[in-house]
């Protein structure tokens, strides 16, 4: 399941959107002069990976800043015309989500406004979650019951899927999962956490998982896959498309 914005981060006002926003640029403009160890990152999110590097502010205006970012980066931030800002010296050690008012791929530069206090619900998760592409068959076994359905995504500790069943069971119910990864099949212990109902017929299940040893070696070298796959569809300027 996409992540979705209010998924990724929450809006937070500390005082009032004028002096927040007054407040990090205060902050940016610190760092800038050397006032602050400058130890921002640059957070987005594509098909459920996160990308994040560091950057350097080259310049600092009256109400936005000028950094010199990866080209990956640079590449999300130009899809998405947005970002988050992660350092240790905003207030509470809060994120900070912007606007991009202007990005170059191939000078590696963004110019950023619109600062204001963010939550960053997404980095609260045990575990990078990827997006499957394609067909990816997976079904959950409990009681002699056999819930078949199209994986969405995975985890190292969960999974999602489409199905036009929901099991009958209340949350909790322990099984097992079964799908194939790169030809492997693998089958790991499991629970049901919940259904989202979808107008189209097909619903969305939850479930957690409790791989051992040997799948949750074959789950991360799958995941690490599909995030170097990530990375070169944004390198190439896929992420466009």
């Amino acid at each position: 399941m996409h992540l979705m914005k209010k998924d990724i981060y929450n809006l937070v006002t500390v005082t009032d959107g004028k002096t927040d926003s007054a407040a990090i640029i205060k902050v940016l403009s610190d760092m800038k002069a050397g006032r602050l160890k400058c130890d921002l990152k640059l957070l987005n999110y594509y098909e459920e990976v996160p990308v994040c590097y560091s950057s350097k502010i080259t310049d600092v205006d009256a109400d936005s800043i000028e950094m010199a970012v990866h080209e990956h980066q640079a590449l999300i931030i130009k899809h998405d015309n947005s970002t988050l800002i992660k350092s240790t010296h905003f207030h509470n050690e809060l994120g900070v989500h912007c606007y991009a008012a202007y990005v170059s791929v191939n000078k590696k530069t963004a110019i950023l406004h619109n600062f204001a206090y963010a939550h960053i619900r997404a980095e609260r998760r045990e575990a990078v979650r990827v997006k499957i592409h394609g067909t990816m068959p997976v079904t959950f076994c409990y009681d002699n019951v056999a819930i078949n359905g199209t994986m969405i995504d995975l985890s190292g500790n969960g999974v999602s899927f489409h199905s036009a069943l929901v099991p009958a069971t209340d949350n909790d119910q322990p099984g097992f999962l079964q799908f194939t990864l790169n030809g492997t099949p693998v089958e790991v212990p499991g629970s049901f956490v919940r259904t989202i109902n979808q107008n189209d017929g097909q619903n969305i299940c939850m479930l957690q998982m409790r791989p051992d040893r040997k799948s949750d070696t074959l789950i991360g070298q799958f995941i690490y896959q599909r995030q170097v796959e990530i990375i070169m569809q944004l390198k190439e300027g896929h992420v466009l498309e």
